[in-house]
Formats: C-alpha cells, structure tokens, sequence
C-alpha cells in the first residue's frame, strides 16, 4: 500500500450528474473529490456532490507511507524548518514537520500538514503550492538524493496543473 496522487486540470462539472450505489460518477469520464475534513480550507473550491470532468490529468505515485513521509520530512529540511519532537505512544520522536501540526505556516505547509492517505487540494491552495515549488527550484535541484529530486518534479507538476482550475487528489 502507498499514496497515488492524480493532478487534475481544468475541472468543469460533468453533464450528466449523479453517483451509482458505489458513489462514482455516473458518467464514465468524470471524477468525485473527497475533502478532507481534518484539513480545513485545503479544497474550498471543490463541492463533493459535483461529479467533474477534468480537461487533462496526471497520475504518479508518491510512495509508500513511511517513503512518502520521509519524503516530506526531506521537504521541510529543504525549506529550512527546525526540527521539533512529538510524542506517540509514549516515544518521543523528531520532526522538521512539528510546528505545521502545531499550525505554523510557510513554504510547502499545505503538503507537509496534510494527510498520508486520502483528501483533495484545490486550486487555489495548489496555486500557493505551485509557488513555493518553483521558488524551491533550485535547491531541490541540488539535493543529493535522485529520488527526492524525482518527486519533488512529480509534486511541482501536480501543483501547476491543478491551479489551473484543477485539484490534486490523494488515494
């Protein structure tokens, strides 16, 4: 199991409207979005109950759960975040990602305090994104882990697609 991420462009409510006893569009080519509750303000640009059809997608995997953390944790390092410690199930651990959870804000905050697993991000939140990861550009450029570098292309694409009129989906 991992996390898939599809970037969605140009989003325009489907013509035929409505979910099967499944809850998937009923038109072949449309998709429905989920937003996450747990992360307010991400997708106020997506209605649940509208099935879309999106102009042009793009899908890639972000990894493993534990990869895909660990590559967010590379993130917050390249942003320059301190590193803050956590307690779960009585062990204290170490995080650059601490103080997003605690509600800081700054580049990349969006993604870091987000969910692993399932949710939407809208366009205009994507818009911010798309932002700070051209500004990141060139110091992603230089990390020294090829894979990081990969993903970080593969999240800067999802982002600048999905400000157009789009969303970034994670499932």
């Amino acid at each position: 199991m991992g996390l898939d991420i599809t970037a969605y462009r140009k989003l325009e409510p489907a013509p035929m409207q409505g979910f099967d006893a499944d809850g998937e569009p009923l038109q072949m080519d449309a998709v429905r979005l989920y937003r996450n509750g747990d992360f307010p303000g991400r997708a106020d640009d997506i209605d649940e109950s509208v099935a879309y059809v999106p102009s042009d997608s793009f899908d890639f995997r972000a990894g493993s759960y534990r990869g895909y953390n660990q590559w967010r944790e590379q993130l917050a390092e390249l942003a320059g975040y301190p590193i803050g410690e956590y307690v779960q199930c009585g062990v204290t651990t170490e995080s650059r990602c601490v103080g997003f959870w605690n509600g800081e804000t700054g580049p990349f905050s969006e993604l870091i305090n987000f969910a692993d697993n399932e949710g939407v991000i809208g366009a205009s939140v994507a818009a911010k994104l798309a932002k700070d990861f051209a500004e990141y550009q060139a110091k992603a450029d230089a990390h020294p882990d090829e894979r990081f570098r990969d993903r970080y292309a593969d999240w800067r694409r999802a982002f600048e697609m999905a400000a157009d009129n789009g969303a970034v989906s994670f499932h």
